[in-house]
């Protein structure tokens, strides 16, 4: 898939709060808070640019 758009600015409150619940559940159930903090970030940032900001959608 790709975006059309020529801004797309990340989306940072949606894809950091969900990578560090998607992180830190994975960090605590496996016993590896390190991991767990890992995951956050590199979800978090990776979720951000996946789910950019409505403003920035072309609307159609």
């Amino acid at each position: 898939m790709t975006n059309n758009a020529k801004n797309t600015a990340p989306n940072w409150t949606i894809g950091m709060a969900s990578g560090l619940a998607i992180g830190m559940g994975l960090g605590v159930t496996l016993h590896n808070i390190l991991l767990g903090l890992a995951l956050s970030l590199c979800l978090g940032a990776a979720l951000a640019y996946a789910l950019p900001s409505k403003g920035t959608q072309d609307q159609q």
